[in-house]
């Protein structure tokens, strides 16, 4: 039985088993902690008895979670920044990106994984006691006689994981999040929980085309396509072609590839070539024109209209404003 002083975040093992310094500043309590392939800041306030809401920042590629079965303990992650990859216990794997709200029971997920194909993430998790929470409602969500107990039945029947997608009714949830004072921070964020279950409870999931899990084999496929298509920049291959050497028809490859890297393949690798010329420029002596033959462009002065539309100034202006100290760059 665990200690009913304990709060939700501290019953979560991962948090022992890997290092882990502590602050803690009322009315929250801020985690580092260390894993093999990353570091995950989780900020934890106690909204209201049996609700906790949880800040994530994760930097890395992946990280592994152990921790107790909960069967009524719900788990809702509603993503702000990045994308995160969840691994069900079944294998499955379900991709959200900013907007994206996932419910489940924390007893199907003691022991998961989670992958951050961007490498960062940023979101907030409500950890929610449903029997402690029923008997200590808010005044507004009692008058109206919410009954916490229906979202178990609702969104996560039979062990069921559901994935709501973005939409403009809550795209602005948190939206002051950053402004906010920390004086105000815990009253803002017990109003914003109950904006949350309110529009949770009202949802029509018969509306709702909700985003399927893609089977393991699938997600091992694409992620091995993106290594072929990020170590050999010059290249470009046609999506024609990649579906003929990873055996995987052009439709699930290009609605799997958005799935997890957020956008289509053309757009996400145009995207990756400029972040990674403009890394090359901040921290080589490489020349413009060599980095622009390494982007597989065949004029110097195209790079520069490509990497001038994403990064927004021209290379050689960039690696003025951005260079290294104290690295001795040619002239371009």
């Amino acid at each position: 039985m665990p200690n009913k002083n304990m709060t939700l975040l501290d019953r979560l093992h991962f948090l022992k088993k890997n290092p882990t310094t502590t602050q803690k500043q009322l009315p929250c309590v801020t985690y580092k902690i260390m894993f093999c392939s990353g570091v995950g800041l989780l900020t934890g306030y106690p909204v209201f008895p049996g609700a906790e809401l949880i800040l994530n920042e994760y930097k890395g590629t992946a990280f592994d979670f152990n921790h107790d079965p909960m069967d009524q303990v719900m788990q809702i992650n509603f993503c702000l920044e990045g994308r995160m990859g969840w691994t069900l216990h079944n294998g499955d794997c379900l991709y959200l990106g900013a907007g994206d709200i996932s419910i489940h029971m924390m007893d199907h997920c003691a022991t998961s994984s989670m992958a951050l194909p961007l490498e960062y993430y940023k979101g907030f998790t409500i950890f929610l006691d449903l029997d402690e929470f029923k008997n200590h409602l808010p005044q507004a969500l009692c008058s109206i006689g919410y009954n916490p107990i229906e979202l178990k039945s609702k969104f996560c029947d039979a062990g069921q994981i559901t994935v709501l997608p973005a939409t403009t009714k809550m795209d602005t949830l948190f939206y002051l999040w950053d402004t906010v004072p920390s004086a105000y921070q815990l009253s803002y964020l017990q109003l914003k929980l109950q904006e949350l279950l309110l529009f949770l409870n009202i949802y029509d999931l018969s509306k709702s085309k909700g985003k399927d899990p893609y089977p393991a084999a699938i997600i091992s496929t694409i992620k091995k396509m993106h290594k072929k298509l990020t170590s050999d920049l010059k290249e470009h291959p046609t999506i024609e072609l990649l579906s003929k050497d990873f055996l995987i028809n052009t439709s699930t490859l290009k609605k799997a590839f958005k799935s997890i890297y957020g956008q289509p393949i053309a757009q996400y690798m145009k995207d990756y070539r400029m972040h990674h010329a403009a890394n090359l420029l901040c921290q080589t002596t490489m020349t413009v024109g060599e980095i622009s033959e390494m982007m597989g462009y065949e004029s110097q002065s195209k790079f520069a209209t490509a990497f001038k539309k994403i990064m927004q100034i021209p290379p050689v202006e960039y690696r003025t404003r951005y260079k290294m100290e104290n690295t001795d760059l040619p002239k371009t």
